[in-house]
């Protein structure tokens, strides 16, 4: 029986740390960093693998003896949903209370018995009401801003109870500044957030975002609350050594032999970037499996590539989409960045400096250099230039 190639080569989740490629300085950096008290701010596209870095050191502290805790805040619909969230993150490092949790969730609070509501109010006894926003869904939603200012509290609570260094990672993190304000005024829940923060001692936090300008915008300016809270870190490139020796191992796994010019060919078309790449390899694994054949050729890598271009077609369609609402010359200049034509030729220089711009915090290019631009999505390049043959 062949193994899935979603399996080998996964792309739409994060990875464990187990089967990330390359990334094991920045996961020993990360963890290092946390474990010793400071706060650190991962900003990068989405779809980078910051999430699965973050995980892994996450994991890696918790193998060092620290409690931690995640939410993901672009699943996260308001206030409310966080501070349960984020309550019953924090409460489940405890294996007595993740127990009483995993209950309640599946069977509701009236399933505890005497003896177990007995545990939850011992437990709120110790470390206040925090407790009981984790116990009693819904609860939050009464008065969600105190209910988010007592869960925010509360890894410092069991931290020092436990003589423990706790680890909370807020993931997509630029979510507090959207537009819709749906954890309350950005500037407002900041201000709470960094006055709970500055005040613990056990406590070390990660914020990851995928809009780097607004995580920014959050970290850096001095008028901002959390200005010089975290200290920014960007994850290294894979080296294409480090791509290829990965690859191979997989593809190994399932008795699979890769020749040199097609391992060549999934990096170069890859372009480093960690989903395209897997994505790739996992269209000329599947290749394998429909052709029964155990060695994959760079004639098959190149009908992977396709596969792959093919398959993403309607992400890639509202890409363009997104292009074309930063304003009517976004695409010109984004076709422009791919085809390597000049950028501003033809256009009105304020039109042209808004479309990079809106490029730029849309996540869409990054800057490489001065006038120098770069898409972050290799597919999306290709989409481009193919689009642009007349």
């Amino acid at each position: 029986m062949r193994k899935s190639s979603g399996d080998l080569f996964p792309t739409d989740q994060p990875i464990p740390a187990s089967q990330l490629i390359g990334r094991r300085e920045d996961i020993a950096a990360i963890a290092t960093a946390l474990q010793g008290g400071t706060n650190l701010v991962l900003a990068g596209p989405r779809r980078t693998g910051k999430t699965s870095v973050c995980d892994a050191a996450l994991t890696r502290a918790r193998s060092a003896g620290c409690y931690t805790a995640s939410v993901d805040l672009f699943r996260l619909a308001d206030a409310a949903e966080l501070a349960e969230a984020l309550a019953a993150a924090v409460i489940a490092n405890r294996s007595p209370a993740k127990r009483l949790l995993n209950m309640v969730r599946r069977l509701g609070r009236s399933a505890l018995s005497a003896a177990q509501l007995s545990a939850v109010m011992t437990l709120q006894q110790e470390l206040g009401e925090g407790v009981e926003l984790a116990f009693t869904p819904g609860l939050a939603a009464r008065d969600p801003q105190q209910a988010l200012a007592r869960a925010l509290e509360l890894p410092e609570i069991v931290a020092k109870a436990d003589g423990k260094r706790f680890v909370v990672f807020f993931d997509e993190f630029q979510e507090v500044a959207n537009d819709r304000s749906p954890y309350g005024h950005p500037d407002a829940v900041t201000k709470r957030m960094r006055a709970i923060f500055q005040r613990t001692t056990q406590v070390s936090y990660l914020f990851a975002g995928s809009l780097e300008h607004i995580m920014r915008d959050l970290f850096a300016p001095t008028d901002r609350a959390f200005s010089g809270f975290g200290t920014f870190r960007r994850l290294r490139a894979i080296a294409p050594s480090e791509w290829s020796a990965g690859l191979r191992r997989r593809f190994a796994a399932d008795d699979c032999e890769v020749g040199p010019d097609a391992l060549t060919r999934i990096v170069e078309l890859g372009a480093g970037h960690p989903r395209v790449t897997m994505l790739i390899a996992q269209q000329a694994h599947l290749l394998s499996i429909r052709l029964e054949t155990h060695t994959i050729t760079e004639p098959m890598v190149r009908q992977a590539y396709e596969a792959a271009l093919d398959g993403d077609r309607a992400y890639l369609d509202q890409l363009l989409e997104t292009v074309r609402s930063v304003n009517r010359y976004a695409l010109h200049y984004v076709r422009r960045i791919a085809t390597g034509a000049p950028l501003t030729t033809g256009l009105p220089p304020g039109d042209a400096t808004r479309a990079s711009r809106g490029l730029i915090a849309a996540g869409i290019v990054e800057r490489t250099g001065r006038g120098s631009y770069e898409i972050v999505n290799p597919l999306f390049r290709e989409y481009l230039i193919r689009d642009s043959v007349p």
